[in-house]
């Protein structure tokens, strides 16, 4: 039986730390997304390899579809060397910021970062997945709980991730 393979954003650290962590005790290999702080993802390889499993770091600043590009590159190479192949099981959209902060203080370049991040980049960085995921995969989008009631100083953070949850409709109604 082939090996699982996983991709999760935003995997060196919290959330997507612990996600890694499961997937990796279930069996999969993980790719572990970071965006900027490289020794914390190599941390969370190595908890992985200490459990017996394999995984490894790719870097992306996944509010630029560039970046996440050159990610895609870098986890095709990885996946070849290991696997032979370049398609993977699992994308897991964990990667995101949550800014708080009142209305009256946000500036343009914070909201457009929220948006690029948290919705931009995660559907980028499944459109770029879609040719490399087999058939039968998954693809997991993380959102909040702040998109059902109002705390206002995370009106921004919440609207991003009501956007993201619009987008995991549409993309389930497209792709099944």
């Amino acid at each position: 039986m082939k090996r699982r393979i996983a991709l999760v954003t935003g995997a060196s650290r919290g959330l997507g730390q612990a996600i890694a962590l499961r997937l990796a005790k279930d069996g999969m290999m993980i790719a572990v997304h970071y965006n900027q702080n490289q020794e914390a993802a190599e941390e969370v390889v190595a908890k992985i390899v200490s459990l017996g499993g394999e995984a490894f770091a790719v870097q992306a600043e996944v509010s630029e579809v560039a970046s996440i590009k050159s990610m895609y590159a870098t986890l095709d190479t990885e996946l070849n060397q290991r696997t032979g192949v370049t398609k993977f099981d699992v994308l897991v959209n964990n990667a995101g910021t949550a800014i708080a902060k009142p209305i009256e203080e946000w500036t343009e370049e914070e909201f457009d970062y929220q948006f690029n991040l948290n919705v931009k980049g995660m559907f980028f960085t499944t459109q770029l997945a879609l040719s490399r995921i087999n058939d039968n995969g998954r693809i997991i989008n993380l959102g909040t709980g702040l998109t059902r009631f109002s705390e206002p100083v995370y009106a921004v953070y919440a609207a991003s991730k009501g956007s993201v949850e619009v987008l995991t409709q549409y993309l389930a109604s497209v792709l099944g």
